[in-house]
């Protein structure tokens, strides 16, 4: 089949469709990633088929603007849902276009949804949060949790269904609530380990467990790289993936990173894309990267201080390497203290509220816990039999041929 993978959002939210779009592939079919213009280059590494859609938008300018309307969750969460419904209005005329040419549409979350209803194509859904997932009736006679449950939904339907049902009206798009004899099919891409079902969902909504891309075919470390690294003790990795600050903060968490990576008698990978800093002004116990698939990278470090992006805490937890959360977002928040509370980082540090010693410290702890680099080894076997991505398509193929 001609399958249309729709997807918008940073590189952690595009890089599950690519697992998906290679595996996808492999079994056979014919795919194309639809999204922004400025992953033509990440999609032509992995050796698919790119639809651009919508404006060339700056995303670490976005990024940015994620960062700066943060201050608190419910801020964040406004914020975010602006942006993706401006975005979406953006790539609707597009996504009309990918959608005629496809036998299925397989969307990140609702995207690609409306149009897939207006053309009357088949559509599964594929999220890596919960937000906007259809639900049924109540279900158990637990009234408690029942009503707990259907309080923090009807809250999630009030701040997304809303803008949503706004949107499909703009465009011209039938009412959600008129699909009714449609096959359904949505899939959670996260792990069992991490996201419990809620016994609300509709039928056939399956948590599947991360998808996991290999290393692009043609990926070659750098001869300078791979001398840093085998050069002493192995390094850490400092990574804020797409997280992009404005210069004067850029700076200064550079010197806070600087600083706690010599307190802590550590040396570093630090990749922080929105840096400016010349390579004779990065002491010798910090090596500068970008564009390194984590695939790789993180075989090659011993523990990760990251900004807990979904993509980036999927791919430490299926090395079962520890994290030390700097979370800048309101997504973010929450999941690190999810995966604190868990046993598989440390507590949480305030990016408005951090200094070199702080992280030091943080570094120098989590380094010595021996109990928490077991946990994270023994959840890195878990996530490793869940097959995510495999599971995924086997329930895909199940859908276009029941």
């Amino acid at each position: 089949m001609k399958i249309a993978l729709a997807t918008i959002g940073s590189r952690g939210d595009i890089q599950p469709y690519i697992a998906l779009g290679i595996a996808l592939k492999k079994s056979g079919h014919d795919v194309t990633v639809a999204t922004h213009p400025w992953a033509k280059e990440i999609l032509s590494m992995y050796g698919l088929n790119h639809s651009p859609v919508g404006s060339d938008i700056d995303i670490h300018y976005a990024a940015r603007m994620f960062v700066e309307n943060s201050g608190s969750n419910l801020k964040g969460l406004k914020f975010a849902l602006n942006f993706i419904f401006s975005v979406l209005r953006d790539c609707h005329a597009d996504l009309i276009e990918v959608a005629k040419n496809a036998d299925l549409v397989v969307g990140h979350g609702i995207v690609g949804n409306s149009e897939a209803d207006m053309l009357g194509k088949p559509f599964v859904s594929v999220s890596i949060e919960t937000m906007g997932l259809q639900k049924e009736h109540w279900k158990t006679n637990n009234f408690l949790k029942e009503f707990g449950l259907y309080l923090g939904d009807s809250l999630k339907t009030f701040m997304f269904g809303k803008p949503y049902k706004n949107f499909r009206k703009e465009i011209g798009a039938p009412p959600a609530s008129s699909i009714k004899t449609k096959p359904y099919l949505a899939l959670i891409a996260t792990s069992n380990f991490l996201q419990k079902p809620n016994f609300r969902w509709k039928d056939k909504t399956e948590i599947t467990g991360f998808f996991f891309a290999d290393n692009p075919p043609d990926f070659t470390p750098s001869a300078e790289l791979i001398e840093f690294i085998s050069s002493g003790d192995k390094p850490i990795l400092i990574t804020f993936g797409s997280m992009f600050h404005r210069k004067e903060e850029t700076e200064k968490l550079f010197t806070t990173i600087c600083e706690a990576v010599t307190l802590s008698h550590s040396r570093a990978l630090l990749l922080m894309p929105d840096m400016e800093v010349k390579t004779d002004e990065t002491p010798k116990n910090i090596f500068l990267i970008n564009n390194i698939p984590y695939s790789w990278l993180l075989k090659q470090v011993t523990l990760v201080v990251h900004h807990f992006g979904f993509g980036t805490t999927a791919e430490v937890l299926k090395v079962g390497l520890p994290s030390i959360p700097i979370p800048h977002i309101f997504d973010q928040k929450i999941r690190a203290k999810q995966i604190y509370k868990l046993g598989f980082a440390s507590k949480p540090l305030d990016i408005n509220n951090i200094d070199g010693q702080k992280l030091a410290q943080a570094i120098i702890s989590t380094k010595a816990d021996c109990k928490i680099y077991s946990n994270c080894l023994e959840l890195s076997s878990k996530i490793a039999e869940e097959n995510g991505v495999e599971k995924a398509v086997e329930m895909i193929n199940g859908f276009i041929n029941p």
